[in-house]
């Protein structure tokens, strides 16, 4: 990969790192991230439907966003963007690959376990109604999506360090 072509990637990815941090102050705003210090949303209970589906929209857009991040790496880096019925789940496997010569993994295996269970909910989110959401599920992944979220962008931080290294750039760059 040319130097240039990964300065462009790597800004496409800083625009999708900026929309994670925007889903973290929506969450924050409702005194949800980093801590879930209300038990309302809008006056409605943390267990209602209506709460329900505003949280579950915003953790649908969060795993999206980071979906969007391993795109762009398997489009402009790897050259191959998983296609079929489990394309998603591949592509959540292909991040947590090194592979030789043209890239380091994404994903350190951790961080990949908690990712899938975001992408389990983001996939049940999409494909049922709204009042069938689970209250209880919802709020596991809301308490774990601080760890979720420093975990990704410490791997994410790591990957561009050793990508800038690979590609003989800056590395003290911001990324």
């Amino acid at each position: 990969m040319i130097p240039e072509k990964y300065l462009l990637l790597e800004a496409r990815i800083r625009k999708e790192v900026a929309n994670l941090e925007r889903l973290e102050r929506e969450l924050a705003r409702y005194n949800l991230f980093p801590r879930i210090q209300a038990d309302s949303l809008g006056g409605f209970s943390l267990a209602d439907e209506a709460s329900l589906r505003i949280i579950g929209s915003i953790l649908h857009d969060y795993y999206t966003a980071i979906e969007k991040i391993f795109r762009i790496i398997a489009r402009d880096i790897d050259c191959s963007v998983p296609a079929g019925e489990q394309w998603h789940k591949e592509l959540l496997d292909q991040m947590t690959l090194e592979v030789p010569g043209l890239r380091p993994a994404l994903l350190a295996g951790k961080t990949a376990r908690s990712l899938d269970e975001l992408w389990a909910f983001r996939h049940v989110f999409r494909n049922i109604y709204g009042f069938s959401l689970d209250p209880a599920k919802i709020r596991q992944l809301l308490e774990g999506l601080p760890e979720v979220a420093g975990d990704f962008k410490k791997d994410l931080h790591l990957f561009t360090l050793r990508m800038r290294r690979v590609l003989g750039l800056d590395s003290s760059s911001e990324v």
